[in-house]
């Protein structure tokens, strides 16, 4: 990772996505942005829950050189950004945002994980 980047909030497609979880480095981990309704019902699989109304730590496992990908409901989810400033003030250096959302991912045919216990990316 570029450290002149650190901090700038970057968006992406569900085809990166889909091609990291495959290729797991740089380490990352998915942060589900919905209501946790919402995330109980199809999540990406390995996602941490934080909720429209961001985070109070960052997701565990996460060092400085952990990218986090940060998924809404649809197309630039606005509570997508709102999680992402969160992050970004809890220290969180490389931040991106899907910005399709769980809509594109599901119309990419990106493997899909109910329930509620989130696991280690």
């Amino acid at each position: 990772m570029d450290p002149h980047f650190d901090g700038v909030i970057f968006k992406t497609h569900a085809a990166e996505l889909i091609r990291r979880i495959r290729r797991p480095f740089p380490p990352f981990r998915v942060v589900d942005a919905r209501w946790r309704g919402e995330y109980e019902e199809g999540h990406i699989p390995g996602s941490f829950p934080a909720g429209p109304d961001g985070l109070n730590s960052l997701p565990p496992g996460t060092t400085e050189h952990t990218e986090l990908f940060v998924v809404g409901s649809g197309p630039e989810d606005p509570v997508m950004r709102n999680v992402s400033l969160s992050l970004q003030r809890l220290g969180a250096r490389r931040i991106v945002e899907l910005t399709g959302g769980m809509v594109e991912w599901r119309l990419a045919g990106g493997p899909i994980e109910t329930g509620s216990q989130p696991k280690a990316a």
